[in-house]
């Protein structure tokens, strides 16, 4: 395409609201055909080799590992008998394939059984990839790969809790809780790494929210975990308390009354997630929340409230009052921050127009040339100037008349002088006048 048809095209859209883009960066034709080889790629050569690899795993390293003849090699395993030759210059002498670098490498049986677990996960074959795990988790833990066993306890307690199955309360305090519980500690204390057990507690609980009923409870009560390890930043922690809120708020009652829900506690949690966002003066989150724990208030009955509980009414009405302050606050600032733009435009339009005046004044004779740097308020200034220096001409020109009839009227009174003069002597004798000259 030419950049003119480019043009033409762009001012088209701005023209035309209902406009739409026929730009295609490649044919139809071409989108479908990678559209099939992408779904044939997948269907007809990933999945099957991966379920290839899987039976294979399973067949030669994982059936080995199951049952009593599989809990005997382990034993063997952790007590040093039975080393493999091939890891042997690497491992120590207890027998373990753990490198002292930090890793298993890739032709160990550890090796092949996390893979083969990580690929019946993707394949949803989540019992296979669950007992993996969890026969992995013994092996890390003996061979001290904290990073491994971390990763295997939370992988293991994910694919336990994905599985379309009911889990009882006992279930899930002696496999889940003890895998989440494990995973967090070698996160956390042992491998320094926080990152991966927030992901692995914020999976817990949104599977355990999921499952509802009593689950609800144990994935807030990871949240609280999560909340207690200080491991997470300002924005996690508000995060996590509405989350809170919501596992609460889903937990249905039993009865019309809705016995056993948990309404309050979701409002109690939305009302400290608001005070969290508060702190850090993200008003609009603040106001979602708090508006979320009002409504929740105002659904209960008039004796569940929180009427009643003077100290927490007393709480949620401070919040809101700071909410209001500060947010109007904020709003006067933004105004006060626009005024002072718009003052120091001023300024600098002032400063500007005075650079003219003196360019005019000092640059440019009085002329086209000094018209032509004037605005039109300057043109008008000039001839009002001119007007004033014609006034005054006018005036000095009636003050320099004025002066010559005074002049002329003072000559006047000296003809009429010498006049009197000359009549005088005319009248004088002759024989005085021969005085005079003789």
């Amino acid at each position: 395409m030419s950049a003119t048809e480019e043009l033409t095209e762009i001012r088209a859209s701005e023209d035309d609201d209902s406009y739409e883009d026929r730009t295609k960066y490649i044919f139809e034709s071409d989108a479908t055909a990678i559209r099939t080889f992408i779904r044939e790629m997948v269907t007809q050569s990933i999945i099957p080799t991966m379920e290839r690899h899987v039976s294979v795993w399973n067949d030669q390293v994982a059936s080995r590992r199951r049952g009593l003849a599989g809990k005997f090699v382990g034993l063997t395993r952790r007590w040093g008998f039975g080393t493999n030759s091939r890891s042997a210059g690497t491992s120590s002498s207890s027998g373990s394939n753990y490198d002292s670098l930090g890793f298993y490498r890739s032709d160990t049986p550890e090796a092949i059984m996390r893979k083969l677990a990580d690929y019946a996960f993707m394949l949803r074959d989540w019992k296979l990839a669950y007992s993996t795990y969890d026969i992995l988790r013994s092996d890390f833990n003996n061979d001290k790969a904290w990073h491994y066993h971390a990763a295997t306890n939370e992988m293991a307690a994910l694919s336990l809790l994905i599985m379309p199955q009911n889990l009882s309360s006992k279930t899930r305090a002696e496999t889940i809780d003890a895998m989440f519980e494990a995973a967090r500690y070698s996160y956390l204390t042992r491998c320094n790494a926080p990152y991966g057990a927030i992901r692995c507690l914020a999976l817990g609980l949104e599977l355990l929210r999921l499952r509802g009923g009593s689950s609800v409870d144990d994935a807030v009560k990871w949240g609280i975990q999560l909340l207690q390890s200080k491991v997470l930043g300002p924005v996690g922690d508000a995060l996590i308390k509405e989350r809170l809120a919501v596992c609460y708020a889903s937990k249905d009652g039993i009865g019309s009354h809705g016995w056993g829900s948990r309404r309050r506690k979701s409002a109690l949690w939305n009302v400290l997630g608001a005070e969290t966002w508060l702190a850090q003066s993200k008003y609009i989150q603040a106001q979602q929340c708090l508006n979320r724990a009002r409504k929740t208030y105002s659904d209960l009955p008039v004796d569940h409230g929180i009427d009643k509980f003077h100290n927490a009414s007393a709480f949620m009405v401070s919040i809101g009052q700071e909410l209001n302050e500060r947010m109007n606050s904020a709003d006067q600032g933004d105004e006060e921050t626009t005024g002072d733009e718009s003052e120091v435009v001023d300024e600098e339009s002032e400063a500007l127009g005075g650079m003219r005046r003196r360019a005019s004044s000092l640059g440019f004779p009085a002329g086209a040339g000094a018209a032509n740097l004037e605005s039109g308020p300057l043109q008008s200034s000039q001839r009002a100037s001119i007007s004033e220096d014609k006034e005054e001409s006018s005036s000095e020109d009636e003050e320099d008349e004025d002066e010559d009839e005074e002049e002329e009227e003072e000559g006047e009174d000296e003809s009429e002088e010498d006049e009197d003069t000359q009549d005088a002597q005319r009248e004088r004798d002759p024989g005085d006048a021969k005085d005079d000259f003789g």
